[in-house]
């Protein structure tokens, strides 16, 4: 596919130049060399810094939504929309995988000045993923119920559940604004808009449906909706409207590509693994808990709210290094592709570190922001600490991953991510439960993180 699309970007280069005013999109490929050419700490803080800003906003929302659901609807109701989040994260897998994939390759066609090809990967992007989301919505809502008890639904959980998703599910084609694609063109500030603008909406949204009109998780998951109609429009104007992008998309690049969709789709499936590899854990993790009771479960919940955001830097510092790593591969700039990769795991093995740490002296504090409740604290204090051990190997599992994603390896990409979320954790999830109760479910989280770290590892060197 690249040596397609390498061909027929250099063979209408030089056409498309001058159909779509040459000087200008002369200068906007000058705007973007500067990935090939800026200090690498220098650079990656640059891309870096919008996407942990976008990141951290997104999961500032997700506290936010946590908590205005436990004290607008109570605990159970944070317990339904807790157990069905896989299905959301299935549903933002499918964003996820083509965002990556198409981000992954447009990365290294705009390294070799491939225009042609890089304007091909974003239109079969967007046409792929806009009908697997109007499948994914009506799968889901005839069979909603079914996936509910799937992922270890409660019948006193499951109105919360249904009420939720079912708003989810009919927004499911606003749910992206392929703010990876913007960042492949090395647009970082725009990028962070799209996640900002939008989730600042929906935090005002939250607490206008939750406690304004009552309307409890109904309203959670339709400020949600309203919020991405948002992005979804920030996105077209972006590409059609604004003149920040440097591809000039037009009906034929959307004529589908059964080459270039491959493509997108192997580069991107880790992105598809980890994210629907993150709903089985969760779901694995619940059903194992559920025989505990709704606390454990409800607890988890939180926690995993907690864990998402303070992992949120690591997040977005992998956002910003997969355009910097894909756009010097294509460039064939091998010694600016490891120095970034060097500066990126340093970087998270730090963070971690001092999270732990923090972790460590305030999950009592942490815990008691989501709940009232004296036992909820106690047990998800605890929970706390132990899930976070395992911070620093999460991050370079994540960075690692990111790396063998960004220059093509996507079989060894692949790998790892099923590694981190299905072959460690459910194992290790059955034996230390079988062993040591419920306190072996908890341990059994950071044991999975370090072994797929060092796996990650391993398949990393020589590449």
């Amino acid at each position: 596919m690249q040596d397609e699309t390498k061909a027929r970007g250099k063979k209408n280069m030089q056409g498309e130049t001058k159909a779509h005013g040459g000087k200008g999109l002369q200068d906007e490929t000058r705007n973007r060399d500067f990935l090939g050419t800026m200090p690498i700490k220098k650079l990656l803080w640059k891309m870096a810094a919008p996407s942990i800003v976008g990141v951290m906003a997104y999961n500032l929302y997700n506290l936010f939504d946590t908590l205005f659901i436990s004290v607008g609807a109570g605990m159970d109701a944070v317990g339904g929309v807790s157990v069905s989040f896989p299905l959301f994260i299935f549903l933002s897998a499918v964003s996820s995988t083509l965002g990556s994939g198409g981000a992954c390759v447009m990365s290294r066609a705009l390294g070799e000045k491939d225009y042609e090809g890089a304007t091909r990967v974003a239109a079969q992007t967007f046409g792929t993923f806009y009908m697997v989301a109007i499948f994914v919505t009506i799968f889901g809502l005839l069979f909603l119920d079914e996936l509910l008890y799937a992922m270890g639904i409660t019948e006193e959980l499951l109105p919360y559940a249904r009420e939720y998703m079912s708003i989810i599910l009919l927004g499911a084609v606003t749910s992206t604004g392929f703010s990876s694609l913007i960042r492949a063109e090395g647009d970082g500030k725009y990028a962070m808009y799209i996640w900002v603008i939008p989730v600042t909406a929906n935090v005002v949204l939250d607490v206008l449906f939750i406690f304004g009109f009552h309307w409890g998780v109904g309203g959670a998951a339709g400020a949600t909706v309203l919020s991405q109609v948002i992005s979804m429009g920030m996105s077209i104007y972006f590409f059609y409207f604004s003149g920040r992008s440097v591809l000039r998309l037009s009906w034929r690049h959307f004529i589908p590509n059964p080459r270039c969709l491959r493509e997108i789709i192997l580069t991107g499936l880790p992105s598809l693994v980890q994210m629907s590899g993150a709903a089985v854990s969760i779901i694995v993790v619940n059903r194992f808990l559920r025989r505990y009771g709704n606390l454990p479960i409800n607890v988890y919940g939180i926690v995993s709210k907690i864990n998402t955001f303070l992992i949120f830097p690591v997040t977005g510092l992998t956002q910003g290094m997969q355009p910097i790593i894909g756009y010097n591969k294509g460039a064939g700039k091998a010694m600016r592709v490891r120095k970034t990769l060097t500066a990126a795991s340093f970087a998270v093995a730090g963070y971690g570190m001092v999270v732990f740490c923090v972790t460590l002296a305030f999950s009592g504090w942490m815990m008691c922001l989501f709940t009232p409740e004296a036992e909820a604290v106690k047990l998800g204090g605890h929970v706390l600490a132990i899930v976070n051990a395992g911070l620093v190997f999460n991050g370079l599992q994540y960075v690692l991953t990111t790396y063998l994603q960004a220059v093509g390896k996507k079989y060894r990409a692949l790998a790892c991510t099923a590694c981190n979320y299905v072959v460690c954790l459910v194992p290790l999830v059955a034996i230390l439960n079988h062993v040591y109760g419920l306190e072996g479910i908890w341990y059994a989280l950071p044991l999975s993180a370090m072994m797929s770290a060092g796996v990650t590892f391993a398949m990393q060197r020589g590449v």
